[in-house]
């Protein structure tokens, strides 16, 4: 078996057992468990506003359960220095790039918190620096508005890691870099080229949400046929789609909206609920950021809706007092936060107050759950869900910047059920898909949608297409979703052979035995 040796900060150090319970109270725990961050500069054991900021390491479980034929060796960094072997160091980050390569103070600038001895044995070349990104699709460069009204301002990412690693004297070819952004490869070898760049880390394409739903999809062995067939049996009580909103996004509550507008918003299984968090002019005290942070992690999220905020959207029905103010907030926070959707007289009627009340009357909207307070969507879900509808509108993670192709374990698992999806999603997602084997549904479902850089065009484009699904019959639906059957079938089967995901693990192999082996 081929050996794929990780060496830890604080190894030997957070398998004791005190240590291991104040880290489980304290921080939910980590992955792999009882290791402590690397490149984190302290142990923050006895200080709770003192986050550590990298919390997920995915490349750990990617031998450990996926590679049957690798032995996962962990220790701590100082034992493989003492015996002068090499091994792969793994930056894990969580949260956006703003927190882990940042320029605003030392704890969250890229490299600084490595321990010196650990620094000396990359600089001898005998160390493979792993930045993992794999579990999100955040761009490399920020700066054009679209992408930096969706994720943010922060510095290049390309750049910072090379002038980290000139500064530290780190070998740059000793780096790899893990991002489940599909356009990144291309975007890092352009930038290298334009900069002139001699020698370049490895930028490696690693879509971790396609293996991530991995423990669940093992156990899905339906076929498109029992899926029609069932369709068929329980035409009368079928819904026409199914959309999950677990996070109020600006743009997702824009096109639940616009879903309400239209009047196809009772057509489709439906989810919202509104935490108290995001009503900032009532729950004033309530802080999202800390709420994420407390939890860096954790498989929970309180961050999303809980039983309370439940029964607090069922008072909106009750209390108008309560409901007007609600509205008026949302009616001021959508004109700055939508305004990349545009300014047509359309948008303006989506977003106007009567709307907005008239959507907030109808919450909560569950569809399976009414607390994702322990929610792990990766692994908990249903696949009844996907069966009592005929096609799905997917929320994708991002959706506005033209320099994201980021599909999450949202499509894949539309792919694993059967289920023909409308999408809105970043532009070009669709023709991605297609490059790596999945086929679309044109021309069942238009999707000139995602050939649109515009994000306002793109969302007229989805709704229109959404209208049209919207106007057929069950009857109609039926026959629509018999005519895909080689296309979801197809798409189900690609997912089942991994040929993306074992590339992009044979490129890190490559690298590994390079460096380390």
């Amino acid at each position: 078996m081929k050996k794929i040796k990780f060496g830890w900060d604080y190894w030997n150090y957070s398998r004791q057992s005190e240590i291991r319970k104040i880290i489980k109270k304290d921080f939910g725990g980590f992955s792999p468990d009882y290791t402590w961050q690397n490149d984190s500069d302290t142990l923050p054991l006895f200080d709770s506003n003192y986050q550590p900021t990298n919390a997920w390491h995915n490349i750990v479980p990617i031998f450990d359960h996926h590679i049957p034929t690798s032995e996962v060796i962990h220790k701590d960094v100082t034992e493989y220095i003492d015996d002068d072997e090499s091994f792969v160091y793994v930056i894990s980050t969580n949260g956006g790039p703003q927190l882990w390569c940042g320029e605003d103070s030392k704890r969250n600038t890229l490299f600084y918190n490595i321990k010196e001895h650990t620094k000396e044995h990359i600089r001898k070349g005998k160390v493979l620096v792993v930045i993992d990104l794999s579990f999100e699709g955040f761009c490399i460069d920020s700066s054009d508005d679209y992408s930096r009204t969706e994720m943010g301002g922060y510095p290049h990412l390309a750049e910072v890691v090379h002038r980290r690693a000139e500064e530290e004297k780190f070998p740059i070819e000793n780096i790899a870099f893990l991002s489940g952004n599909h356009k990144d490869p291309e975007t890092y070898k352009k930038w290298c080229e334009d900069n002139n760049v001699k020698k370049s880390m490895n930028w490696i394409l690693l879509d971790w949400c396609e293996r991530a739903i991995s423990s669940d999809y093992k156990h899905i062995r339906s076929t498109f046929e029992e899926n029609f067939n069932y369709k068929v049996d329980n035409l009368d009580s079928m819904k026409h789609y199914l959309c999950l909103m677990r996070r109020w996004k600006p743009t997702r509550v824009f096109h639940h909206l616009s879903l309400n507008y239209h009047n196809i918003l009772d057509k489709g299984s439906v989810s919202a609920i509104l935490a108290k968090w995001d009503v900032k002019s009532i729950f004033k005290d309530i802080d999202r950021t800390k709420l994420e942070m407390n939890n860096a992690g954790e498989v929970t999220f309180s961050d999303c809706a809980t039983e309370d905020d439940t029964e607090f959207n069922k008072t909106l029905l009750k209390e108008n007092e309560v409901l007007d103010v609600v509205t008026e907030e949302f009616y001021q926070r959508m004109k700055p936060d939508l305004s990349m959707l545009g300014t047509s007289s359309e948008t303006f009627r989506i977003r106007a107050k009567d709307n907005i009340k008239n959507f907030l009357q109808k919450l909560p909207l569950v569809v399976d759950k009414t607390s994702f307070n322990t929610l792990d969507s990766f692994h908990h879900w249903d696949s009844q869900l996907y069966k009592d509808t005929f096609f799905s509108f997917v929320y994708e993670t991002w959706a506005i910047s033209p320099n994201i192709v980021f599909y999450s374990e949202k499509i894949y698992k539309c792919i694993l059920n059967f289920h023909p999806f409308v999408a809105w999603a970043n532009p070009h997602t669709i023709e991605y898909m297609n490059d790596n084997g999945y086929k679309s549904f044109n021309p069942h479902i238009n999707e000139n949608y995602d050939n649109h850089v515009s994000a306002e065009d793109r969302s007229i484009l989805v709704m229109k297409e959404m209208i049209t699904l919207c106007d057929m019959t069950n009857i109609q639906l039926l026959d629509w979703y018999a005519s895909q059957e080689e296309i979801l079938t197809h798409n189900y089967n690609r997912f089942m052979k991994e040929d993306s995901f074992m590339k992009s693990v044979n490129q890190f192999l490559e690298v590994y035995d390079r460096v380390v082996g």
